[in-house]
């Protein structure tokens, strides 16, 4: 709940992040919504929601409800933001403050959008020679789907504590060879919360991702074997091989996108480098790092001046 939280509050703030407009309405542009003089079009509505990242863009498009709250906040928002310039709120010094920075920020965004993101692209013919070259960065190394099933021994616990894990460990795996299904027993005994509730399964997985012990018992064993009781720091696991898949090369088709990706993304990162250079010479910059250990604000004294 607290997570969901969390993602609602990034999405209206980034959402509401473009402050409303008093925009001029040609007559042909449908208004969604209007506070005083100001205007939300339905263009600048859905505008701003493919503006979001893709995440969060699916995740209004899974929940329409999403869209009538983004609505609801902009006219709250508006609302409260009219009655504040009555108040002539944003001639106090820290709101004018505020405002500069956010300004700012919205700038920034902009011309980068303009000098870097527009200007950066990346060809078919790079991509393609991106992978000619590095062919070895694209190996997809041998791997394995496997189920286990997990008799958990507490940390720093005794011999005795071990040896009764060893014992129910190979009492299930003696159902296992009789025939019984090894999920359904996962999903009694297996102390892993993760794969506990998928019958064991711990899907595919190549080496270096688990435990030394776990990893060459698994790696080991044939299609469909179940292995002795194998003994790593979490306790004792029954290990059951589903399926294996060997080292092969992926094909261009299926990294092309990852290469485009990764080549914009250098790209950007020099193009923006070769232009902050270039502003530092055009505009004085002045840092004194040496301040940032000099004072503090702790927790709490952050938090007691955000509720004041």
């Amino acid at each position: 709940m607290k997570k969901k939280s969390v993602c609602l509050l990034v999405l209206f703030t980034l959402f509401l992040s473009a402050p409303a407009c008093q925009a001029k309405n040609s007559g042909k542009e449908k208004v969604l919504a209007q506070v005083g003089n100001y205007k939300l079009t339905l263009k600048e509505f859905n505008d701003q929601i493919r503006s979001l990242p893709p995440q969060l863009q699916m995740a209004v498009q899974r929940n329409p409800e999403l869209k009538k709250q983004l609505l609801d906040r902009w006219v709250q928002l508006t609302l409260m933001a009219l009655e504040a310039r009555k108040e002539n709120l944003a001639a106090k010094p820290e709101v004018k403050k505020r405002i500069e920075d956010m300004t700012n920020a919205l700038l920034a965004q902009e011309f980068m959008m303009e000098n870097i993101s527009n200007k950066a692209k990346v060809t078919d013919k790079e991509v393609k020679a991106y992978y000619e070259k590095h062919k070895s960065e694209f190996m997809q190394k041998e791997q394995v789907r496997a189920r286990h099933i997990l008799i958990k021994v507490p940390p720093n616990a005794g011999a005795k504590k071990w040896e009764e894990a060893r014992k129910k460990a190979l009492k299930i795996r003696a159902e296992l060879l009789k025939g019984k299904s090894f999920s359904r027993l996962a999903e009694k005994y297996s102390d892993d919360p993760g794969s506990k509730a998928r019958g064991g399964d711990l899907g595919y997985f190549s080496k270096g991702r688990m435990v030394p012990e776990f990893e060459k018992a698994a790696f080991a064993l044939k299609k469909g074997e179940i292995s002795q009781p194998v003994k790593t720091t979490f306790g004792y696991h029954i290990i059951q091989l589903e399926d294996r898949k060997p080292a092969r090369q992926r094909s261009f088709n299926e990294v092309k996108q990852q290469i485009r990706q990764r080549l914009l993304r250098e790209k950007q990162m020099k193009l923006k480098d070769e232009i902050v250079s270039r502003l530092k010479k055009k505009y004085p910059v002045k840092v004194n790092a040496g301040l940032l250990g000099t004072s503090s604000i702790s927790p709490a004294d952050s938090m007691h001046k955000n509720l004041r």
